[in-house]
């Protein structure tokens, strides 16, 4: 039996623990490696399942909120049919209110001849004045 010198023994098994720690430092790496792009590839699928229900959750809600709209649209011409078949025109004032406007407005008249008249009048007697100041003046 051959006697191997401990010195070698050491590096020969310094040597493989090298490799070793190599092979397991690229193995690691690849797995890491394989597991970040599987799960870069889930979030991928997740985004796009979820940007695919999204779409499909908006669709639906805008075909309700079409069919509500229609739904008020048709409620409220409905309801502006019905209510101008049903009720005549509502006048704006009442008989004793129009009765009340005539009388002030009559009163009103009034009030303007009375004045109109009194200015005539005081027109009248400025004339007077001044042709007679004219005629002062004129001898």
């Amino acid at each position: 039996m051959r006697l191997v010198p401990l010195a070698s023994i050491t590096v020969w098994t310094a040597l493989h623990s090298i490799i070793d720690g190599r092979e397991r430092e690229q193995r690691f790496r690849a797995e890491s490696e394989r597991i970040q792009a599987e799960q870069a590839a889930q979030e991928r699928r997740q985004r796009d399942r979820m940007a695919k229900h999204e779409a499909l959750a908006r669709q639906e809600d805008d075909a309700i909120r079409a069919k509500i709209f229609a739904r008020y649209l048709r409620a409220e011409e409905e309801a502006r049919v019905k209510a101008q078949a049903e009720a005549p025109p509502v006048p704006l004032t009442t008989q004793r209110q129009d009765a009340e406007l005539e009388a002030e407005q009559r009163r009103g008249r009034e009030m303007l001849a009375k004045y109109a008249q009194r200015n005539e009048a005081a027109a009248a007697a400025r004339d007077r004045i001044s042709a007679a100041e004219k005629a002062k003046e004129s001898r």
